[in-house]
């Protein structure tokens, strides 16, 4: 029997450094994952506005709808990733989900960025930037992206912020490589039917997890269409985008399904037209889009510009002002449509009237991550130009220096957000949340009926109503929801005996109507207890929450 033949010289190094790329981008994942990993909450959490977590968990394990515009994407992905995970709660699972797909984020935009960087610098280019400084560079600056504030708040909590961080890496990359088909049209034959199918369906997926991607679907993908120009442009480099866009918008097809099938979790009954756009159009959101103005807008606008040397430190924000500066110059239309994203972006999230809409801001700060990167390999690559106007630095020992002042300069970007944020962002022993929800049904019996009003009360309690301790049958009562018809019938429909049989007019009515249903036979409770909706009635301390008595 012969043996297997040795390795030739160099056989690991050559693959090493063909696959040079693809091994960083593993590296900095693996970094960024460990970081979210040791910060990550170890249950369901309201820390870093992550209250909605407990409507997504609800809806996904128990295929249900959560409030719009639905997310249908990130609930099939959460739903299908926890099926593969061994242990742990279902909250622990869609905080995991977050940290990784963060973490894989950062991956892909480590190599979007070096791709952007080797167009900056082609090889037939005099002043081509080396090898070594572009993935320094790239590495460096993805790792700044990853433990700034805003995506590493995302990164460790259930909510879909880290999913979409995934998708505009992606789509960045994505339209990075439409770039490079069309250019030099009409020799070569341009997108190609499978990748613009493949770009189209990643477009439509994306789109099911968070709409606001749009403002960076259109303007890249532009980009990249028009590599040949506008006259070089075909219905066949079109057609197939289109086709792979519906394909993917058809995620939307899992809220009319799921709807059908009457979940615990069901907003805007989304299984009729009406109740379709009711969903996918935000119709309850849409007074707080465009819905700031005057000295708020200013206000806000100087607290975004705050938010960016949060993210990247003064010298981060230094090192992307010359990156852009850099771009505009050798890829000009790139950076046009960068800044076109950008605008739009900022304009949508200063506008929206919530406290956490800069969180809308995480993809802006992902496209100043690349321009950091321009400016630390422009840097890197100064050395050279530095010794030519300072002599003094030719020697051996001052390029030492030189180097590990450049060096330190572009790493205290990182090093600077893990230090600062570190204590902050640190949600490994945040138990509050899930504390709350555990005693509130430690202290009601079976069948009990507990009235909430808040965002945190109302979606915590639902989690673990229908999803962690559905056994103890608890009904759930959200007061603003009691507004919408088609909350009432879901409650009817699941506690037929515990829902009186006409339904009031009002929201206060409806509620009192539900107490007089039920007061002297089923235990009543408030989860709110700094103030009451029933100050008629009388209200005892017990545990976290207040029982229902009658006076």
């Amino acid at each position: 029997m012969k043996s297997d033949p040795a390795p030739q010289p160099g056989l690991w190094s050559g693959l090493i450094y063909r696959h040079r790329v693809a091994l960083i981008a593993l590296g900095v994942a693996v970094m960024a994952f460990t970081l979210y990993a040791f910060t990550l909450a170890p249950g369901l959490t309201w820390r870093n506005s992550a209250s909605d977590g407990g409507d997504l968990l609800t809806a996904a394990f128990t295929w249900g709808i959560p409030h719009p515009t639905g997310y249908p994407t990130y609930l099939i992905l959460l739903r299908g990733f926890s099926t593969v995970i061994p242990a742990g709660s279902e909250a622990f699972h869609g905080n995991l989900f977050s940290a990784l797909t963060a973490a894989t984020a950062m991956g892909l935009l480590f190599t979007a960025t070096v791709t952007v960087l080797r167009r900056l610098s082609p090889s037939e280019h005099p002043g081509r930037f080396a090898d070594r400084d572009i993935l320094i560079a790239a590495g460096l600056s993805s790792l700044s992206m990853a433990a700034s504030r805003e995506l590493w708040s995302q990164a460790t909590v259930t909510e879909v912020y880290a999913l979409n961080a995934l998708f505009v890496s992606a789509v960045f990359l994505a339209a990075l490589g439409l770039r490079d088909r069309q250019d030099g049209m009409p020799n070569n034959k341009g997108v190609g039917w499978r990748y613009g199918l493949a770009v189209g369906l990643l477009s439509g997926v994306a789109l099911g997890n968070h709409l606001t991607i749009a403002a960076l679907i259109f303007p890249l993908f532009g980009w990249g269409l028009l590599g040949g120009g506008v006259r070089a442009l075909r219905l066949t480099h079109i057609a197939p985008m289109a086709l792979g866009l519906l394909l993917g918008l058809g995620v939307y097809l899992y809220a009319p399904l799921a709807s059908s099938q009457g979940p615990a979790l069901n907003w805007g009954h989304p299984d009729s037209a009406q109740g379709f756009w009711w969903m996918v159009s935000g119709t309850v959101y849409q007074g707080y889009a465009f819905g700031v103005g005057g000295r708020e807008l200013w206000d806000r606008l100087v607290t975004s510009t705050d938010l960016v040397f949060a993210q990247f430190a003064f010298i981060g924000v230094l090192l992307g002002i010359a990156g852009l500066t850099f771009i505009w110059g050798r890829l000009r239309n790139l950076a046009l449509a960068h800044l076109f994203a950008v605008v739009l972006m900022v304009l949508y999230a200063l506008t929206y009237r919530t406290v956490d809409s800069f969180i809308y801001l995480i993809p802006v700060f992902m496209l100043f991550s690349t321009w950091i990167g321009a400016g630390m390999a422009r840097l890197l690559s100064s050395t050279d130009e530095i010794r030519q106007i300072a002599p003094f630095l030719r020697s051996y020992t001052h390029r030492v220096i030189a180097g590990a002042i450049i060096i330190i300069a572009v790493v205290a970007v990182p090093v600077f957000s893990i230090a600062t944020n570190y204590d902050r962002l640190d949600l490994s022993d945040d138990h509050e949340a899930s504390d709350y929800a555990v005693s509130a049904f430690e202290t009601m019996d079976s069948g009990s009926i507990v009235f909430t009003r808040t965002e945190r009360t109302v979606f915590s309690l639902w989690y673990q109503s229908y999803v962690a301790e559905a056994e103890q049958a608890v009904m759930p009562v959200s007061i603003p929801h009691l507004a919408f018809d088609w909350y009432w019938e879901d409650l009817a429909d699941q506690f037929p005996d515990r829902m009186p049989e006409t339904r009031p007019a009002g929201l206060q009515d409806r509620a009192r109507a539900i107490v007089d249903h039920n007061l002297g036979i089923n235990p009543l409770y408030e989860a709110d207890t700094r103030s009451t909706t029933f100050p008629e009635l009388g209200l005892v301390e017990d545990g976290v929450l207040m029982r229902i008595e009658p006076r």
